[in-house]
């Protein structure tokens, strides 16, 4: 028997339902840490050292920069980064990752995959390899 075809804006719902469910499971489950998913993000791409400006992290992140300002004034505030003048730029700065943002993005990310790993229970192991596999394409298309 063939299999029925899918309907894309029925597909394209159910991956905008499961990313709602992970980012909010995650969130509640990081709580703890006082990180959410996109704090993170930012967090995560500081650490790699890759990007340092704002102007960086938010092409990097994908984020417009009034919504990375905000997020990095957040964290700024909570002292897990600190902005510093750039040694190359002087008119730039860079984000700067602090200790305390390095030991609770650890704790956050511990916690993130615990809430990922519950929900993932729904399959066996072969089916969360596929289930990667096929995201790692879909998303390569950005």
């Amino acid at each position: 028997m063939e299999a029925q075809p899918v309907d894309p804006a029925t597909l394209g719902m159910l991956l905008y339902r499961a990313h709602r469910l992970a980012r909010a499971k995650s969130n509640e489950a990081a709580r703890p840490a006082g990180i959410e998913l996109q704090h993170a993000g930012v967090l995560s791409a500081v650490r790699t050292g890759g990007v340092r400006s704002q102007r960086e992290l938010g092409a990097a992140l994908g984020v417009d920069k009034s919504t990375l300002v905000r997020i990095v004034d957040d964290l700024e505030r909570r002292n897990l980064v600190r902005r510093q003048r750039s040694r190359h730029d002087r008119r730039a700065y860079e984000i700067v990752l602090t200790e305390d943002g390095e030991r609770r993005l650890d704790e956050a990310n511990g916690l993130f995959a615990d809430a990922m790993s519950g929900l993932l229970k729904v399959f066996d192991d072969e089916e969360r390899h596929r289930l990667h596999e096929l995201l790692s394409r879909f998303v390569a298309q950005d």
